[in-house]
């Protein structure tokens, strides 16, 4: 059985407009059903006869490519009950005697053992041997990627309620593995969801990623010693799946990806903002649990599995997910709104001097909307055309979508590709961090809000509030003034005195939290910049002295208005606003 979904690629110009000479390019995925039989929730992938090309591992089969036509027992196989759970959650390819014939490493049910089954070396028709390395793996999200020492890889879990990972003694790979301790943190014994590898510091070595933070890998003897533990918090809820640390806008540093619920709903990024006095994760969500949270209106629950891979040979990864199709059974929310499959092309919009940050942008694509995801997504090139194609297993048994690419005319292009129903946010850059002075615990030649004259509020309410219990950022005179309960269109009046005539440059810290809004920012009823999106997720944090333009201004009473404009999509309320302090600089002083 096969379908065709199309999706679409600017092909040329990858992220941009296109351009009358631009090719433009849809991307189809053929999908092939192995089997309808439910045995395992993941597919893998890899050469297991020597013959140059692909095969797909499904729980007690691998089917033979290119093909697929012809399957093989790596074990007696049973269907698994779909009212429970498979005792085969994942597979992996990897040669692992040396013998130039690729094994297959098991991982089950969590908590179970985990096994390699050792590569006949071509006699097929018999069962493959089958080892034990490993007593209990735990987490939902393992991984069998390198981590330290050689380019060869590890196994990355949690065992008895300990984080860590087991490494291989290559010279008897078969016997028992050895299990790490990172840390003294303990672990959800023997499920829990979200775990991911990668450099989130920039040192070159791999890091731990766990939903509340990530451990950072020591610069000598990871195996032996206790890695240092950087608290962020990667979910809105109880965790998703794969994390992944890539630079996503580009600026230099590793962002985190993954989903937020894995049996429930949401997919994020979570950007590394390095520019205050703490390193903090801001949330930028993809897909939320309304249409209206994703900029495309898209919405699937049960992201159980989530892939990052170069889908469009951009150069970008991009995101491949969907529904892990009864994965709580009718437990999850949307259950039973079809088992589909998407990937989510990662666009950049260069930044330009005038408008600050780049924007980023995952466009996405339906590939299929039968096969589903299971709980582990393998990308592969399955027929040697260099297009990166996808291996599936789950509760509806497994499935390859096999890319193809096809040039279109323009018409055909436009129909195709996905329309957004909102304009593409611009992130905030948040602005420098002025010095608080130590005997004053103020920014030196601010107006500090709580001390501004309130002339009117249109609705909501104001107050004076203590930071000091928000430890990620500073503020300063540790208070700042808050208004609370406003609705869009609202507008708060604040007046302040100018000492002498001057142009001067406008700049005012705000505070950033997951129920603030969007506000515009008047002086003297002239607008001043760009309106300020002050949703951020999970931290409390500053904006920074944000600049906000320049104006020259007599001496005497001025009024700085602030309008509640609307609010982020991920907004919990939207309707709260923070202001620290308002910077006037002379144009003479600077």
């Amino acid at each position: 059985m096969a379908s065709w979904v199309a999706s679409l690629l600017l092909a040329s110009v990858a992220g941009s407009a296109a351009g009358a000479g631009d090719d433009l390019v849809l991307h189809k995925y053929q999908r092939q059903q192995l089997t309808d039989v439910y045995f395992s929730e993941g597919a893998g992938a890899g050469d297991l006869n020597r013959d140059g090309h692909v095969d797909a591992v499904y729980g007690p089969y691998w089917f033979q490519g290119p093909d697929f036509k012809t399957k093989h027992e790596l074990y007696p196989p049973k269907p698994q009950n779909r009212e429970g759970y498979a005792d085969n959650f994942f597979s992996w390819v990897h040669d692992f005697n040396g013998d130039g014939w690729n094994d297959i490493f098991v991982v089950g049910f969590p908590g179970r053992p985990a096994y390699v089954y050792e590569n006949p070396k071509g006699d097929f028709a018999k069962h493959w041997v089958k080892h034990q390395v490993f007593d209990s793996v735990g987490n939902e999200s393992p991984h069998f990627v390198q981590l330290v020492g050689d380019k060869r890889p590890e196994l990355i879990c949690t065992f008895n309620g300990a984080f860590g990972f087991a490494t291989i003694d290559w010279k008897e790979p078969f016997k028992q593995w050895t299990f790490h301790v990172i840390s003294k943190r303990a672990a959800p014994k023997p499920f829990g969801h979200g775990l991911g590898v990668g450099d989130v510091d920039g040192d070159g070595r791999n890091d731990i990623i766990i939903v509340d933070g990530w451990f950072q890998q020591p610069k000598g003897d990871p195996e032996n010693s206790r890695w240092t533990f950087h608290e962020a918090k990667f979910s809105n809820a109880y965790g998703g799946a794969e994390m992944h640390a890539y630079d996503v806008d580009g600026d230099g540093h590793n962002d985190i990806v993954t989903s937020h619920a894995a049996h429930d709903y949401g997919l994020a990024w979570f950007q590394q903002d390095r520019s205050g006095p703490v390193t903090v994760f801001r949330e930028h969500l993809i897909m939320g649990k309304q249409p209206k949270q994703s900029r495309y209106g898209t919405l699937f629950t049960e992201p159980h599995s989530v892939a990052l891979a170069d889908m469009d040979g951009d150069g970008l990864k991009d995101i491949v997910t969907g529904r892990t199709f009864y994965s709580h059974h009718k437990q999850s929310p949307m259950w039973d709104a079809g088992a589909v499959v998407y990937w989510f092309k990662l666009v950049r919009t260069p930044a330009s001097p005038s408008k600050g940050a780049a924007r980023v942008d995952w466009a996405p694509h339906q590939i299929d909307g039968v096969s589903g995801i299971g709980r582990q997504i393998t990308i592969a090139d399955i027929n040697g055309d260099r297009l990166p194609d996808i291996v599936v297993g789950g509760m509806v048994g497994a499935h390859v979508l096999v890319q193809s690419r096809q040039k279109v005319d323009r018409a055909t292009w436009e129909a195709a590709r996905p329309k957004p129903l909102a304009p593409l946010p611009r992130p905030l850059r948040r602005g420098p961090f002025p010095a608080i002075a130590k005997d004053t615990g103020r920014v030196a030649g601010a107006l500090e809000a709580e001390d501004m004259t309130i002339a009117r509020a249109s609705a909501g309410k104001t107050s004076v509030q203590a930071m000091g219990g928000f430890p990620r950022d500073r503020w300063s005179g540790d208070k700042q003034l808050f208004w609370s309960g406003a609705k869009p269109g609202a507008r708060l009046e604040l007046t302040f005195d100018v000492p002498a005539k001057a142009n001067y440059a406008v700049a005012a810290a705000f505070t950033m939290a997951r129920d603030c809004g969007i506000v515009r920012v008047l002086l003297d009823d002239a607008t001043l910049g760009e309106p300020i999106d002050l949703y951020n997720f999970p931290d409390v944090i500053s904006t920074g002295a944000l600049a906000l333009g320049t104006k020259t201004l007599d001496a005497g009473n001025h009024r700085l208005t602030l309008e509640l404009s609307g609010a982020n999509v991920a907004a919990v309320g939207g309707d709260k606003m923070g202001l620290d302090y308002v910077r006037l600089t002379a144009a003479g002083d600077r």
